[in-house]
């Protein structure tokens, strides 16, 4: 190869390098005109925050479970839902994360967000309201039922929640947008496992052991509460602005 050759690719690297340092993605913050630190902050937190439903929703059913054995015994015990009842979200968790990892990318981050948020609503509220006939093994079959339902909610979070807190922190300042994400995310989660072990403490102890029926719907019932606050936030986000940058050219390409 010859000496001019060389020198050609040479200045055609530094030509590049030039170009990659001064659009570094990383140094630019996309989409924030107009908006004030806490625009910026409120929207990642709406997408986010979502994790600590599922925190709590998942740990507080080891606490229904053993109330649930106190309550009926070998009944419960001797019966596959002791097992089902714990394990049964883990599948409509994975679900749910088929479903609306599709979901958010061919149609709508806010959309699959909302719609997964009423999922986690309804049926965390139909698991608190359980009602089997009159009959134990009833009541434990629609409990079962309503905690695979309710993992589909859970499992939307992933896809949906957590991509578009990840995209909303664009917007935010270089320096600060881990800080932001992993506080919405990994703390939120974290956050809804220790409240899911303190929230039945502090139920049993005002309902003593002669409520206990009560005591356990109201764990699972009082697992709506964020959710519900958290879905009025969502009511009012946009699509993340690197999700219409990349859907929407891609959608008038196929048309």
């Amino acid at each position: 190869m010859s000496s001019t050759t060389k020198s050609d690719f040479v200045a055609l690297g530094d030509e590049i390098r030039q170009s990659n340092s001064e659009n570094d993605p990383d140094d630019v913050v996309t989409g924030n005109e107009g908006k004030n630190d806490w625009d910026q902050i409120w929207t990642v937190m709406a997408c986010g925050a979502g994790l600590f439903s599922d925190g709590y929703i998942n740990n507080v059913i080891g606490s229904v479970s053993t109330i649930l054995k106190t309550i009926y015994g070998e009944t419960y015990t001797h019966s596959s839902a002791q097992k089902n009842v714990s394990a049964i979200t883990f599948a409509g968790t994975v679900l749910g994360q088929l479903i609306f990892g599709y979901t958010s990318d061919k149609w709508s981050r806010k959309g699959s967000l909302q719609l997964s948020t009423f999922i986690l609503i309804l049926f965390a509220a139909m698991g608190a309201g359980s009602y089997g006939g009159g009959t134990a093994s009833g009541l434990f079959a629609a409990l079962t039922a309503y905690r695979f339902l309710v993992g589909i909610g859970i499992g939307g979070e992933y896809p949906a929640g957590s991509v578009s807190c990840s995209e909303a922190t664009g917007e935010l300042k270089k320096g600060s947008r881990n800080r932001w994400f992993i506080l919405f995310t990994n703390v939120m989660i974290d956050w809804g496992f220790v409240v899911g072990a303190f929230v039945p403490y502090v139920v049993v102890v005002i309902s003593t052991d002669k409520h206990l029926r009560l005591a356990w719907r109201l764990m699972l019932g009082l697992g709506v509460v964020p959710p519900i606050l958290l879905l009025m936030f969502r009511f009012k986000l946009k699509e993340p602005e690197e999700f219409t940058k990349e859907v929407f050219p891609a959608t008038l390409l196929t048309d």
